[in-house]
């Protein structure tokens, strides 16, 4: 990526940043807004996250393998 791109991607963030005062709460809260909208539009397919205390993360075992006792 040449410098000018890099360039404007952070000369956009900083935009975007100052329109929220710097402040990350008032930046998250846009964004859950506009997911908000979007959901509500049914224009989008959303996938959310799995549950991380539900969820138990599945290992492979190859042929040969034999688990652990």
């Amino acid at each position: 990526m040449a410098d000018y791109e890099i360039d404007e991607i952070r000369r956009i963030r900083r935009e975007i940043s100052a329109r929220f005062d710097h402040d990350v709460d008032k930046l998250i809260a846009h964004y859950q807004a506009l997911e908000r909208e979007y959901r509500k539009s049914g224009k989008y397919k959303f996938v959310d996250p799995p549950d991380e205390k539900h969820e138990k993360p599945e290992t492979a075992k190859s042929d040969g393998e034999k688990a652990a006792d």
